[in-house]
């Protein structure tokens, strides 16, 4: 997901990849200036389970920001806006541990709450709030591991349909030179309307896609788009609150609308059933006097996350770029889009100052990646 969404968007509701909100309770991503909060409330939930932990090892649990460099960190919060429990999940098709979690299915680590507000049924909100996540991504099975001390959460999850899963079970190094005896647990999730992405031309056990050219307006590129801002959205729909002045909602409306006439590629990627499963676009604007394309609307549906189709998808915008003689390519996203930052960081775009229309915006986060035509690639 490459740009966060116009105002008007950010009051949509949310499907369960947004957050999930209870009575009393909001379910939804952790925001960057609650990463200390967030780690306090996993470091605490630990000392209360398990006793006397290595200083080292009480740092990991707080460094939330290392977190989600590789997975969403999931907050529960109450009425008064307090962090009262917090879970760590796997990224579509991107397991946290692999000597757990295997092919279609969605692991997840340190579920904590907070020991003063145990007994609220926080725990069962966060593991149902995963397994929600799960169906929605087309996961067979969500699976995870825990200490045989941990009595009170074997309980939750067997209550919730958890099975043992003997065969994954054992001793592992939580860290240096300690080792600890974990279960294993798994839910066997029956996806919903997902499927999984299928290969397109490629090696038994491979996911390649078809990237496609369209119109602004085609249909399926206009459906994704809905669904990115539902998603997305939500993100930030405290940043654009009810408090914001008419001048500061005009403002955002002008930085983060596009005008069709400035797209100059608008693609699509397809898996083999020709399912239309990720979108991007290329803006035409000249940034601080450079002429540059702009990435825009940038989006991938969870299920197909982690499968090879957003870089299908960057390769085919910075082949567009390079023929048309483009520089760089250049986006703009937000500081809770942590999974869009991982994905475009890895890709090599490197960050860069904030460029127009987004300055008056400071949650903003911007990214550029050189282009290097064929021919001068080639000399």
């Amino acid at each position: 997901m490459s740009d966060t969404t116009a105002p008007a968007a950010l009051g949509t509701d949310s499907p369960a990849t947004d957050g999930l909100t209870t009575p009393a309770l909001t379910i939804r991503l952790v925001r960057t200036e609650e990463y200390a909060r967030a780690g306090e409330v996993t470091a605490d939930a630990y000392v209360s389970s398990y006793g006397e932990l290595s200083d080292e090892y009480l740092a990991s649990l707080r460094d939330v920001a290392a977190r989600v460099l590789v997975g969403d960190v999931w907050v529960a919060v109450d009425e008064a806006g307090e962090i009262v429990g917090t879970v760590w999940v796997s990224r579509p098709n991107r397991p946290l541990n692999p000597d757990v979690a295997r092919s279609g299915e969605t692991d997840f680590r340190q579920l904590a709450v907070a020991p003063a507000a145990r007994g609220r049924g926080i725990g069962q909100a966060l593991t149902r709030h995963v397994i929600a996540l799960a169906r929605e991504r087309g996961s067979h099975r969500v699976v995870m591991n825990s200490g045989p001390e941990m009595t009170g959460a074997h309980a939750l999850y067997a209550g919730l349909g958890f099975d043992r899963l003997p065969e994954r079970e054992g001793r592992f190094e939580v860290q240096p030179g300690r080792f600890i005896e974990l279960f294993a647990f798994g839910y066997d999730v029956a996806p919903a309307e997902v499927d999984a992405p299928e290969p397109v031309g490629s090696p038994a056990g491979a996911v390649s896609w078809q990237v496609e050219r369209v119109p602004w307006d085609d249909p399926d590129a206009e459906r994704l788009r809905e669904q990115m801002d539902r998603e997305v959205g939500p993100r930030y729909a405290d940043r654009f609150s009810e408090a914001s002045t008419e001048e500061d909602v005009d403002e955002a409306e002008r930085a983060f609308s596009i005008d069709p006439d400035t797209i100059v590629a608008t693609l699509l990627a397809r898996d083999a059933r020709g399912r239309a499963v990720g979108h991007a676009a290329l803006r035409d604007l000249a940034h601080d006097g450079t002429r540059d394309l702009e990435i825009k609307r940038f989006f991938v549906q969870p299920h197909a996350r982690g499968l090879g189709a957003s870089r299908a998808l960057l390769a085919a915008l910075e082949q567009i770029g390079a023929e048309r003689g483009a520089a760089r390519l250049i986006l703009q996203t937000g500081d809770r889009q942590h999974d869009a930052v991982a994905l475009y960081e890895k890709a090599g775009y490197a960050p860069t100052p904030t460029f127009e229309p987004y300055r008056a915006f400071a949650f903003s986060q911007c990214f550029a990646k050189p282009l290097v035509e064929a021919d001068r690639a080639e000399a």
